[in-house]
Parts: C-alpha cells; sequence; structure tokens
C-alpha cells in the first residue's frame, strides 16, 4: 500500500508546475490533454512510460538510467540545497528517521552539485547556499 503525504509546493516553480497539473488533470479537458496516454486515451504504465519516454531521453542525453524514483531523490536534494530545515524535508520525504533521509542525498557529493549550480558554470541560475553551507 502506497503512502500519501500532503507535500507544500509553496516555491515559484512548485506554483508553477501544480498550475499547469491542474489543467491536465481538469475533469472538462479531453484524454488528448494526458501528457502520456494509451492507444485507448488513457494514462500509460509505469513501466512504459520508463521504457518509451524516460529511458530514451536518458540515453539521448548521455546519462545513467534511473527509474521514477530518481525525481524523489531530486526533490530531496533540491529542498537541501534551498536551505530547507532537515526536519521538514524528512516529514515532506515521509521519512521517520534522519538517516533515511540521508540515504537519498548521500549519492552526489555536495561540492559536486555546488560546481553544477555555480554561476561560473552557468549563466542565470541562482546560488542556492550562503557562506559555503
Amino acid at each position: 500500500m502506497a503512502a500519501y503525504r500532503t507535500v507544500h509546493l509553496g516555491d515559484p516553480e512548485g506554483q508553477k508546475a501544480m498550475e499547469t497539473l491542474k489543467r491536465f488533470l481538469d475533469p472538462a479537458a479531453s484524454p488528448s490533454a494526458l501528457v502520456f496516454r494509451s492507444k485507448r486515451n488513457g494514462p500509460l504504465l509505469e513501466t512504459t512510460i520508463l521504457s518509451q519516454g524516460l529511458y530514451p531521453a536518458l540515453k539521448s542525453l548521455d546519462l545513467k538510467q534511473a527509474g521514477l524514483h530518481v525525481f524523489r531523490r531530486g526533490c530531496n536534494r533540491r529542498w537541501e540545497l534551498a536551505g530547507i530545515v532537515p526536519a521538514v524535508i524528512r516529514q515532506q520525504m515521509g521519512h521517520t528517521t534522519a538517516a533515511m533521509t540521508s540515504l537519498y542525498s548521500g549519492e552526489i557529493p555536495i561540492e559536486q552539485v555546488k560546481a553544477e549550480f555555480s554561476m561560473k558554470k552557468r549563466r542565470g541560475v541562482v546560488q542556492l547556499e550562503k557562506n559555503g553551507k
């Protein structure tokens, strides 16, 4: 049984994502409004999205193949970089311990993440951390 929780998306990106999602979930919308749809105009299975959408996209970008769970890990990392209090991140992720939450961020060294978001490498990206923390 899947766990359900309320996740606050108060930042501008989260608000934009929710507005877009609401348009797709509008009951009056036609089946063609689905981002991914089957031949019968219904939603696709996760396995189909992975094999026909995500995996080919990752391959074309020369990125490591990963499942949909990687988006959850990315959300955890994004919150960390935004300076969200660890206890809030833990609650939003639905984890009972800080050790579980740290498993989500342990794969990418923070120095590598900082380098990717560095103003030196990319123009127009706002640095999310202050004072090297």
